[in-house]
């Protein structure tokens, strides 16, 4: 199954988005309707109250406990605009009122303590299903008072003095509990209410819809944005290939993140366009070195069986030959270690050895070279141990050496050294030859390179300076050996190889 980045880039922010809305738009909601049920509830638990104090008020002021005389003072709706008044306080009389005013009728008293057209059961104001309604029970559960205007309430003791419940029918009560156990009762109908929240929950409903269309809309445009350097990307390395391989990936005009991934990319490209470079000049050097031992066997071979030769001068042809042919079989074994270390297949036989053993096999047998030269050797150190395979370092110092005799002049000297430093075991082998030039120091374990001849003391030192794989085939054996091999020189003076590897793995 293909999977699409921007597919899942738009499911997510799709994802991501459809769960801020929902719970933006649940919280909301849910705000608003506690909000409008905790004023609903306000207001009725309001009007209970006043009611407690009015029943508490008949209560001191009669004789006989929610007589009905009592009851009838109680109103017989309650309109929001007419609220009950607070109760008399207790050092009030009833009949107090300003010196000269006339004595108010009991229908006025009635008016101006419960309010106008409260007498009848219908009035004016709003609509009858918004006004609250109240009704008084007693301990037993007797109504001692009806306020309601024909809504049915049931008498139901609470559990707790105070309780705000749904009646049913889409309407909102509070259960109060009164002076001498009493309960009272006030609600009002909350259906146009809950009929303008549901109105609010479908606008909240239809502005998310929108919202999260116009999300998704932005996010697959974002999505493509997004992508755009990628593919751009993609373009870019499809376009390169084993032959054309000079192509780069423009990052500026990336973000940071994908420029870092573009500049990744580009460097990946370098070293391969740099790899490519390297095997095309190693495939065509060595080409070059096996040309020349190929063309010496096939021309002594040719002259040789032009006419009748001699004893002698088939001797001589043969051993041309043989000279060639040991030239190319080095070669091909310089060859063969390189490839295998490219590979990784460079099998070493790792055990514990001693560069100081090595060093002094190696000073013996370049001696009678040294000699030749009027090169001194000197060996110095002690016995340093480390964890490597023993034919390829002899292999290693015994170049370093043979380079050092080489190189260096008559009459000049070469010192060996073992030591053990920073952790390491080190073999440091130093000339007193003319030394590197600066330029040529970078590319020194590079393949088939090798320094101006002007340095070898004569023409036989070209040719015996080799193909220019030996450094190269030290630098591989090292670093199979997880080792490093550095050098130092000052044109002029001399130069000196350092080696360094690791000591003897610690018993387990």
């Amino acid at each position: 199954m293909t999977k699409s980045l921007r597919l899942r880039l738009q499911l997510w922010q799709a994802l991501i988005l459809s769960t801020v809305v929902i719970v933006f738009a649940s919280a909301f909601f849910r705000q608003l309707h506690h909000a409008t049920m905790s004023e609903i509830d306000g207001e009725l638990l309001s009007d209970a109250r006043v009611l407690e104090g009015t029943l508490r008020t008949l209560e001191a002021t009669s004789n006989d406990k929610y007589g009905q005389d009592a009851l009838q003072e109680l109103p017989l709706s309650l309109e929001p605009a007419h609220r009950l008044r607070p109760p008399r306080r207790p050092d009030e009389r009833p009949n107090e009122r300003p010196v000269g005013s006339p004595r108010p009728s009991v229908e006025n008293m009635r008016r101006d303590r419960f309010g106008r057209g409260e007498l009848e059961r219908g009035h004016l104001g709003p609509p009858r299903d918004s006004l609250p309604y109240f009704a008084v029970f007693s301990a037993e559960g007797d109504m001692l008072h009806d306020g309601t205007s024909g809504v049915p309430v049931a008498w139901r003791a609470p559990l707790r003095p105070l309780v705000f419940r749904n009646a049913g029918e889409g309407r909102r009560e509070v259960l109060l509990r009164g002076p001498g156990d009493s309960l009272i009762v006030v609600g009002r109908d909350v259906s146009r209410v809950m009929h303008r929240l549901n109105e609010s929950l479908v606008q909240l409903i239809a502005i998310g819809a929108a919202v999260l269309s116009l999300g998704l809309i932005g996010g697959g445009w974002l999505a493509s944005k997004i992508i755009q350097p990628i593919r751009q990307i993609s373009d870019t390395a499809e376009h390169i290939t084993a032959q054309s391989l000079s192509g780069r990936i423009d990052t500026s005009k990336m973000d940071s993140e994908l420029q870092s991934l573009g500049g990744t990319l580009n460097s990946m490209l370098q070293r391969l366009e740099a790899s490519f470079e390297r095997q095309n000049q190693f495939t065509a050097d060595a080409s070059h070195e096996l040309r020349t031992p190929i063309s010496v066997l096939l021309s002594h071979c040719e002259l040789s069986l032009s006419r009748q030769r001699s004893g002698d001068e088939y001797r001589s042809t043969i051993a041309t030959c043989q000279s060639a042919a040991e030239r190319m079989r080095s070669l091909v074994d310089g060859l063969l270690t390189l490839a295998r270390a490219d590979a990784g297949q460079m099998n070493l036989q790792l055990a514990e050895i001693d560069l100081q053993t090595l060093a002094a096999q190696a000073v013996s047998m370049f001696s009678p070279l040294a000699h030749e030269r009027q090169i001194t050797i000197d060996l110095q150190g002690e016995s340093t141990l480390c964890t490597a395979d023993a034919g390829r370092i002899a292999q290693v110092i015994a170049n370093l050496l043979h380079n050092a005799i080489l190189y260096n002049r008559p009459g000049g000297s070469v010192t060996l050294s073992t030591l053990h430093e920073a952790g390491c075991a080190v073999l440091r082998v130093g000339d007193t030859g003319t030394g590197i030039p600066p330029d040529s120091l970078p590319h020194l374990f590079d393949r088939f390179y090798r320094v101006d001849h002007s340095r070898s003391r004569q023409a036989e030192d070209q040719r015996r300076s080799g193909s220019g794989l030996g450094l190269a085939i030290c630098k591989s054996i090292i670093d199979a050996h997880h080792g490093s091999l550095a050098v130092t020189s000052q044109f002029g003076e001399g130069s000196q190889f350092e080696l360094r590897l690791p000591l003897p793995s610690a018993p387990t």
